[in-house]
């Protein structure tokens, strides 16, 4: 006997066979005490990255919009587990104090400019250390290309969310 299919769990319109996560509870609260690092210093590094990261010539990336990235990266590290949110919070480690040595600043990643933000992310992937930084920027481009106004800006095909 199929189990039943509570309204409250389906997807968007269009999408209803697929099934959203269920809303937030004292356990997700719990995950979030459970980082290492403080949830405020991670937003802080993540968003500090993400600007720079999204950064274009003419226009730097909406703050509203970084603040959305860097909560839900916060989000999936708390969801994650074991080696996988250790790899992102070294990542993240070695992005917020290693990049800006790449720039000759012994400042964390945040207190730079934009503009030296990206010099030094650029040069640190191109040095041996560069790999350090894949992790966090994977992530962190996914969860940008996820939001509906950069789906709507690049366009992006949604159809891979047809049904079975």
């Amino acid at each position: 006997m199929p189990t039943p299919v509570h309204l409250s769990n389906l997807g968007p319109p269009g999408r209803e066979h697929l099934r959203l996560l269920p809303p937030p509870s004292l356990a997700d609260d719990a995950r979030h005490r459970k980082l290492t690092l403080p949830p405020a210093r991670v937003q802080r590094a993540a968003r500090a990255v993400a600007e720079a990261l999204f950064h274009a010539d003419d226009k730097p990336a909406d703050p509203a919009r970084l603040d959305w990235l860097a909560a839900d990266l916060l989000d999936f590290m708390a969801r994650a587990t074991g080696r996988a949110q250790l790899i992102l919070r070294a990542s993240l480690w070695a992005l917020t104090w290693l990049a800006p040595l790449f720039v000759f600043t012994p400042l964390p990643l945040g207190w730079l400019p934009v503009g030296k933000r990206v010099l030094a992310l650029e040069r640190m992937e191109l040095s041996p250390l560069g790999p350090a930084a894949l992790a966090v920027k994977a992530m962190l481009c996914m969860i940008w290309f996820e939001h509906p106004d950069t789906q709507r800006e690049t366009r992006t095909e949604t159809s891979c969310l047809r049904e079975p």
